[in-house]
This record gives C-alpha cells, structure tokens and sequence, in this order.
C-alpha cells in the first residue's frame, strides 16, 4: 500500500505495486506458498509473507516476481533496506517490469529522493502506459511534494480515466486543484 499523505480534505485512496502472477515454474505446494503470500501482504501480515518468499527466492533465484514481492513484504513492514535489497534482484533479472519502477518510487519517496521516486513512476509509465497506481503515485508526488498543481491534475486524471469504477474522492479533489488554479489565473 502507498504510505503517502494526501493534502485533500479526505484521504485518497492507498495505491501499491502488485506482482500477482504464480511463477510456471512453482511445484503446486510452491504455488499455493506463493499465493499464502501475496494474502498475507494484503492482510497486513508482511512478516508471515516475508518468511515463505524468501524461502521461495531461495528455491528459485531466478524469478523476477518472487523478489519483487519479497521487496513489496519487506516494504509493507517497514524494512526499507531489505526492500531495496529484494528490489535490486528483481530488477536485474528483469528491469522492465512496471510495478518494480512503481515499488522504487515509494521506497524514494519515503527517502526524500523526489527526483528518483519521479523518474521511477516516469519509467513505469513508460513500460505500462495504462498502470493507474503509477499515475496516481505521480500524482500524489507532484500535488504534495513539488506543488505542481497543473502536472498533479493532468497525472490524476491519467489515473482516473484508467479506472473500472469512479474515485468519487480523487475526482472531487481535481476540481479543487482545478479551482485553485482558476483562482490563480492559471486555468
């Protein structure tokens, strides 16, 4: 989940990177492990995650998906040294997966590193024009962090024409950044 703070009245809603494919190469006892994993995260229990995907990573070195959910584990728990570690594996076995760039971006934000988190989230958008959570964390980037206001509203509304059902809140929110603009005689 996204550990940033929204300015807007009401907190927006939390994004993360996700890696949720089984591997093909995963016995069914491996599958089921993985799969245990990836719940656990969403449940909020990183720990009991991070235990089967490093076992997992162990067993196969070679899987891109693996370390990158085993650096989403770590970063959920807070570990954002492990997290960087795992990070780092998955993307040398694979530097085009958008979710990693994504995943990178949080871990920059968290460390102040505007620049990176925004050629991170940059870069995912790049492989994946269609990633909603890349946007919106660019988003949230630019509306907090940079206080760009036109950028904020052109990368929120990114996320928002990519989604399956409304964001009533973000949507609200846009009208306000809109409105602050107008009020400036910028829009």
């Amino acid at each position: 989940m996204l550990f940033l703070a929204g300015c807007a009245t009401q907190m927006p809603p939390e994004k993360s990177a996700d890696v949720t494919a089984v591997p093909t190469q995963l016995t069914p006892a491996e599958a089921k492990s993985y799969r245990d994993a990836l719940r656990s995260v969403e449940s909020g229990d990183a720990r009991k995650a991070i235990n089967s995907l490093k076992k997992l990573s162990q067993a196969h070195s070679g899987q891109a998906g693996i370390w990158l959910n085993l650096a989403i584990a770590y970063y959920h728990g807070g570990d954002l040294d492990e997290a960087e570690t795992a990070l780092a594996r998955a993307q040398g076995l694979n530097s085009r997966i958008p979710e990693a760039h994504n995943l990178a971006g949080l871990i920059a934000v968290d460390r102040g590193d505007y620049p990176a988190a925004e050629k991170h989230y940059q870069t995912a958008l790049k492989l994946n024009k269609n990633f909603a959570d890349a946007f919106y964390n660019l988003a949230l980037l630019y509306d907090i962090f940079h206080q760009d206001v036109k950028r904020a509203i052109d990368a929120y509304q990114g996320y928002l024409k990519l989604l399956d059902q409304e964001d009533k809140t973000t949507a609200a929110w846009v009208e306000e950044l809109k409105l602050t603009l107008k009020r400036r005689g910028e829009g």
